[in-house]
C-alpha cells in the first residue's frame, strides 16, 4: 500500500478513536516511503504524496528541521500501545534534525520516563508540553489510558488513599481525581485531623467485584509487580 493511503488510514483511525492501530499504520508508512525523514533543511522524501500525507497526519507542522514525517505522533503511538522497545528503536532511527523538533523532543522525554518506570515523570512530560495537531489528540488519549491503569492499580493496592496522592498518580487535580474515584463507586471520607490541622480528604477504595474466588498465582505476581513499579 502506498504511504499516502496508509496516512489516510491513520487519520481515519484517529477520528474513530482507534488509537492502538496508529503505530502499525505509521510503521507501514515508514516502510513504504523511500526516505520518510527528509533531509535537514529540505522536504521529506519518499515522494511528494507520501510527504504531504505525513505532514497532514501531524497537523501539517514539520516533524523537525524540514521533515514532514509525523515523528512525534509515531513515537506517541508506540508509547500508547506499550511498545516501548519499538519506540526506542524508532527514536534511534530518527536523524538529529528530526529529534531536535520540540514536539519530538517532548515525546522522547515521555518515552524515557515510561522506560524508566517513572509515572510522575510521564505525567510531567505529558502535561508540560503544548502538543499540537493529531499528536495532541493521541497525547490526551494516552493520558486517559494511563489514568485508567493507575486507578486499576490503586484498586489493587489500597483500601484508602488521600485525594492528593490519587491526584498525583492520575496526573490531574484533586477535584478531577475525586470525580474519577466517584465514577468507580469509591467513597470520599475525611481523615482524622492532627492537632489544629484540617482533616485531609481521603478516599475509601471499593475494589471491583471479582469473577473468581482467587487470582491465579501468575496474575497475582504480575499485579504485584505493576503496583511496585507504578505506585511507589
Amino acid at each position: 500500500m502506498a504511504a499516502a493511503g496508509v496516512m489516510e488510514r491513520v487519520g481515519a483511525a484517529l477520528a474513530a478513536g482507534d488509537f492502538g492501530a496508529v503505530c502499525g499504520l505509521l510503521d507501514e508508512a515508514e516502510l513504504a516511503a523511500l526516505a520518510p525523514w527528509g533531509a535537514a533543511g529540505g522536504g521529506a522524501g519518499g515522494g511528494a504524496g507520501g510527504g504531504a500525507a505525513a505532514g497532514a497526519a501531524d497537523g501539517g507542522a514539520p516533524g523537525g528541521g524540514g521533515s514532514s514525517w509525523p515523528a512525534a505522533l509515531h513515537l506517541l503511538s508506540h508509547v500508547y500501545a506499550g511498545n516501548l522497545a519499538d519506540a526506542r528503536l524508532l527514536l534511534k532511527r530518527m536523524p538529529e534534525h528530526v529529534r531536535a523538533d520540540p514536539q519530538v523532543a517532548a515525546a522522547a522525554r515521555l518515552l524515557q520516563c515510561a522506560w524508566q518506570g517513572s509515572g510522575e515523570g510521564v505525567w510531567r512530560a505529558l502535561r508540560g508540553h503544548p502538543w499540537s495537531g493529531p499528536a495532541a489528540q493521541l497525547a490526551e488519549a494516552l493520558a486517559e489510558r494511563l489514568r485508567a491503569k493507575q486507578l486499576d492499580l490503586v484498586a489493587a493496592a489500597y483500601s484508602h488513599i488521600s485525594a492528593a496522592r490519587l491526584a498525583a498518580l492520575c496526573g490531574c487535580s484533586e477535584a478531577d481525581a475525586l470525580a474519577a474515584a466517584a465514577g468507580r463507586g469509591w467513597r470520599p471520607a475525611a481523615a482524622e485531623a492532627s492537632g489544629a490541622a484540617a482533616a485531609a480528604v481521603v478516599v475509601e477504595v471499593v475494589p471491583p467485584p471479582s469473577g473468581r474466588g482467587e487470582l491465579d498465582t501468575l496474575a497475582a505476581l504480575e499485579q504485584l509487580s505493576a503496583v511496585m513499579m507504578q505506585l511507589e
